[in-house]
């Protein structure tokens, strides 16, 4: 196993502060030289999990670490192996320390870092991923020569056409091998197929009541169908599928601990790590129109999550992230987590997602500021009365202004994320939050996500278009056929009064210039755009392009 190393309380923010670092600044330490683990497969596996890549680095893999603690004490004979993990410590090592130049089949140059959040596209090319396939290779064939009887994958939005070809050459080389998948792909039964067919079984959400009993009896010869929480290939002609229970109690799963590799090996390359901690699972509210994360909202106490953070503080690691939708779902709970991490001393740094709320006083922020929050991200979402209504958020604008101030008083870096175009949205609106930005500019650090809106499976916008005025530009069971996930922008559009995607973007460079006027830092994605706009290319989007 490779060295473990003492980490430092780095923490990654996908939000700089509004002043860019200084030229002078020194170099980021490089975590390299590291010892990176050789692609590795025990024999007489009775099911082996991969993650391929590729997943968000620096963030551990929470849901397989929750996986890893249902199987301990299952009996299954069992190993995880992160692929992903893995193969980006072999890339940046081989760039940093090398100083080699990756490059594609074709003789284009790879990106400084594959693993960043603006990649998904790049995971979808051929020549791309034809860079990775000589070590997905080589894990291939130890995975032949190791001949586990069930193989599981998980499953997100990056890695679905690269997993797509590994379970190919699985079903090629090991045609008896059954092959599982789950994850974030996973979460509708009716999209989750869609996405990928290419399953002998589909985990549908969590898995902590549907697992196990399945993986038995598979492992005792069976070929179970209609299995609740579960698709296959075994299922009945026209079956109505039926969820697993999902758990109650968090507080009977023990935390992730990562036990099979070192935990030094979850950091970038430039030493930066982030803890993910689950909280919560689910929102309390539930009822934004455009949400397609509307889950029954569960909690574990205060205790088991300082646990938790005291468990990998004593490791070293120190920058946290709430892995959640809905972290001060329970606002009382969030203030009794933040307590006992004040009792017990605990240096850390925390990072989460926050929704409006009218317990957000100002002493509240400042209780979690002293825990170790730095960073809150608030799912704001319309910036005008009437947007904050048509959207179903719960609040008045005037509670927006005071948790935004508040938090920002406390010293918490305050981001935001913002909808703009849903169905019923007005040029009254726009004007109203182009005058609320104004109000804000002194409230808000960054506008994190700033986007039109998405018509995603799960959201009631897609659940009763008819409803919210929503209409297709052709038939709505074909559309929704070839795009089982989202509705792209430009096969839907909104009535009373009329909104397409042309309307959606005209009115996102509006509230774009109205934060550069008012000194609100945007993300990357914005300060594309502003400079666009300053030099009168309207040609930026593809929607708009002839």
């Amino acid at each position: 196993m490779p060295h473990q190393k003492v980490l430092k309380p780095i923490i990654l923010e996908e939000c700089s502060l509004k002043k860019p670092p200084l030229p002078s600044l020194p170099t980021p330490e490089i975590l390299y030289p590291l010892d990176i683990p050789d692609i590795a497969v025990e024999t007489e596996l009775d099911f082996l999990l991969l993650e391929i890549p590729p997943r968000y680095v620096p963030m551990m893999p929470n849901g397989l670490g929750y996986i890893d603690n249902l199987l301990k004490s299952s009996g299954i004979r069992k190993q995880i192996l992160d692929l992903s993990i893995l193969l980006y410590h072999r890339y940046h090592c081989s760039r940093l320390l090398d100083k080699k130049i990756h490059i594609r089949p074709s003789g284009t140059p790879m990106p400084v870092d594959p693993w960043d959040k603006t990649m998904r596209a790049e995971w979808h090319g051929d020549d791309f991923l034809a860079f990775f396939k000589p070590d997905l290779r080589e894990a291939l064939d130890k995975i032949e020569q190791a001949r586990p009887r069930i193989l599981g994958v998980s499953l997100n939005s990056f890695n679905r056409k690269i997993a797509g070809w590994f379970l190919g050459e699985i079903r090629r080389r090991l045609p008896k091998t059954l092959v599982m998948v789950g994850g974030y792909d996973c979460v509708y039964p009716q999209v989750g197929p869609r996405l990928f067919s290419d399953f002998d079984y589909m985990v549908v959400g969590e898995a902590e009541n549907s697992l196990i009993p399945l993986l038995r009896s598979l492992l005792a010869g069976e070929r179970p169908g209609d299995v609740p929480g579960a698709l296959s290939k075994f299922d009945s002609p026209g079956r109505v599928f039926s969820p697993a229970p999902l758990p109650d109690s968090l507080d009977l799963y023990d935390f992730p601990r990562y036990e099979w590799i070192s935990h030094s090996i979850y950091q970038t390359f430039d030493r930066k790590h982030l803890v993910p901690i689950t909280g919560s699972r689910g929102c309390n509210w539930g009822r934004c129109n455009f949400c397609a994360e509307c889950f029954a909202f569960r909690k574990r106490s205060p205790k088991s999550v300082a646990d938790e953070i005291a468990h990998w503080t004593a490791l070293g690691f120190h920058a946290f992230h709430f892995n959640e939708s809905d972290v001060n779902g329970d606002p009382a709970n969030l203030h009794s987590i933040c307590s006992e991490i004040i009792k017990r001393d605990l240096a850390v740094t925390m990072v989460g997602q926050i929704r409006i709320d009218k317990h957000n006083t100002p002493e509240y922020f400042q209780h979690l500021a002293k825990a170790g929050f730095t960073h809150l991200r608030f799912g704001v979402d319309g910036l005008s009365t009437h947007a904050l209504a048509l959207q179903n958020k719960g609040y008045p604008i005037e509670l927006v202004h005071s948790n935004l101030r508040a938090c920002r008083a406390a010293g918490i870096h305050t981001t935001v994320y913002i909808v703009i175009g849903v169905p019923g949205e007005t040029e009254a609106d726009i004007e109203e939050s182009i005058a609320n930005i104004a109000l804000l500019k002194d409230d808000i650090d960054c506008v994190e996500s700033l986007t039109t809106l998405i018509l995603a499976v799960g959201s009631r916008y897609l659940s009763d278009p008819e409803k919210h005025n929503i209409r297709f530009r052709g038939d709505k069971d074909s559309i929704l056929a070839e795009h089982p996930y989202l509705i792209p922008s430009d096969l839907w559009y909104s009535e009373a009064p009329y909104i397409d995607q042309t309307v959606r973007l005209e009115r996102l460079d509006r509230i774009v210039l109205a934060l550069d006027v008012a000194g609100i830092f945007i993300s990357d994605f914005g300060k594309g755009r502003i400079t666009e706009l300053k030099q009168g290319d309207q040609a930026w989007y593809p929607q708009k392009r002839s």
